[in-house]
């Protein structure tokens, strides 16, 4: 039969596999389909929140949240004529 030490050993390779797994799948970056962000100028009366409306077939909290990550913005403060990075869709 099989010996109890190659059993323990088995299970130890697969259990740090998992973890190795498990950590990898967390700290991925999210997929945008590989496309680049899309620019977008700011035009007068536009919020973040009208642009992502505009923009985003999701949750326009969601889209507002993404645009302001990848423009690097603390506040929901924009300016008309100011260029923003659109998340791909």
């Amino acid at each position: 039969m099989f010996d109890i030490r190659i059993l323990r050993s088995v299970g130890l390779l697969l259990a740090i596999l998992s973890l190795v797994l498990v950590i990898g799948l967390r700290t991925a970056p999210d997929s945008q389909g590989g496309q680049e962000p899309q620019t977008y100028i700011v035009q007068p009366g536009d919020s973040l929140w009208t642009i992502a409306e505009q923009t985003d077939d999701g949750d326009p909290r969601d889209a507002v949240g993404r645009i302001k990550e990848l423009n690097h913005l603390s506040g929901s403060t924009i300016q008309a004529g100011q260029t923003l990075l659109l998340p791909a869709a």
